[in-house]
């Protein structure tokens, strides 16, 4: 008998993906767990793998397509086998490839390059097939059940009919959010529309949901980095031996686990469906990469248990991992802390937004010299700015404050954070 595979649980809330490319085509012969289709989440890129052997009787999506988990993505059998047509939620196509634009017209860009490989990545088999039928995210899932609302009385509004936060409103009763002003920007001359879609939305989804559920407060102060800079260039050369490009990053890094380990509070959440506040004894630090595929935030899991050198090696690696899209899911998930360097590219303060559900986001500006008065003297100190955004529902003013003097307090005299080096 013919079996329709549905697209499983993708992990950490992931709904939707879009099919890159199928690695096999219809008439193949499969083997299980060999790999078949790469699709593009908002995490990774990931590379599916048969669920069992036989033929490939039908390949129900088509490159560019948004599938949902749960949706049938296509149909494994005997040779020669006939196929029922599927009943799947719909799916959303990718916009096609721009054509030369019209002046006064809009140009929709779809895929403006091929996505790498990317390494194996073990899914988990599907969960709640047939809920995962009703196209909903996870939040609008948890909206519908607090209003007591049934999901699959509800006609979407959403791309692909999936069901939004509005839709749900409405179908309680209650006023939903004004609808969005259109503006026609044709009208004024020629444009160029790219699709809102893979990592560049996955960020613009977290930011927005961080913005509407944390209380964002931010606090700023300089460290005097100018001991640990000195040491930094002294071991520079002992590092190169070792493979590792040593800069002020995993240092820092690690005064932000042994602050963190201090201050409990900063390294913990929100449970919003309970309203506990969770806080967490293991210290993974996420540290921002920039990518032409957008912003991502691998992580260093366990950093209290490894040395500036790991630590170093570590942020080099998830880097690299990042920039190609080759990075594994599980290199992205369980951070409890995240740091993200401004300065590397320029400028001093910052109020980064707090990668949701964790507390707190340090933001760090470009080391810079100073004249700073020490024992009655003016002496030339390299100072480094520091941005501390919090969730102000966890943590008070004065709190944030103690935290960032712990991490100064570390970066300054360093003794602790050379301990293993």
């Amino acid at each position: 008998m013919a079996y329709e595979f549905r697209l499983p649980d993708l992990g950490e809330g992931i709904a939707e993906g879009e099919l890159v490319k199928w690695l096999v085509k219809e008439g193949d012969t499969v083997t299980e767990h060999q790999e078949i289709a790469e699709i593009e989440t908002d995490k990774a890129l990931v590379r599916v793998p048969s669920p069992k052997a036989g033929v490939m009787l039908k390949l129900n999506a088509k490159q560019g397509e948004t599938i949902f988990v749960g949706n049938v993505i296509c149909v494994i059998g005997e040779k020669g086998e006939k196929t029922a047509p599927v009943a799947n939620a719909s799916t959303v196509s990718a916009p096609k490839k721009a054509e030369t634009p019209k002046k006064g017209s809009s140009t929709v860009i779809g895929e403006l390059e091929e996505a790498p490989d990317d390494e194996e990545v073990h899914i988990a088999p599907p969960k709640k097939t047939a809920e995962a039928i009703v196209q909903a995210l996870p939040a609008v899932r948890k909206l519908a059940q607090e209003m007591g609302v049934d999901l699959s009385s509800i006609k979407g509004t959403g791309p692909g009919g999936r069901i939004t936060e509005d839709d749900v409103r409405s179908s309680s009763g209650k006023k939903t959010k004004e609808s969005a002003i259109s503006i026609t920007f044709e009208k004024f001359g020629r444009v160029i529309r790219l699709p809102l879609k893979g990592v560049r939305k996955a960020i613009a989804e977290n930011m927005v949901k961080s913005i509407n559920t944390a209380a964002h407060v931010t606090h700023t102060d300089f460290a005097d980095v100018t001991r640990l800079v000195a040491f930094k260039d002294v071991e520079k050369e002992r590092a190169d031996e070792k493979g590792v490009k040593l800069t002020l990053l995993p240092f820092i890094v690690k005064a932000c686990a042994l602050a963190l380990k201090e201050f409990p509070y900063m390294n913990s959440s929100i449970d919003d469906a309970t309203a506990d506040i969770i806080l967490k004894q293991y210290y993974n630090i996420g540290v921002a990469v920039d990518t032409q595929h957008g912003l991502m935030v691998p992580v260093i899991h366990n950093v209290q248990e490894k040395t500036i050198i790991e630590i170093g090696r570590d942020i080099w690696k998830l880097a690299e991992l990042s920039r190609t899209r080759e990075i594994e899911l599980k290199d992205l998930q369980g951070g409890t802390f995240t740091i993200t360097n401004i300065g590397s590219i320029g400028g001093v303060f910052a109020t980064p937004i707090i990668n949701w559900p964790e507390c707190a986001i340090l933001g760090l500006g470009r080391t810079q010299e100073q004249l700073r008065l020490r024992d009655e003297k003016l002496e030339v100190r390299q100072m480094l700015p520091l941005s501390l955004t919090f969730d102000h529902r966890i943590v008070d003013g004065a709190l944030a404050a103690k935290f960032v003097n712990e991490i100064k307090k570390h970066l300054e005299s360093p003794d602790a954070l050379l301990m293993g080096y």
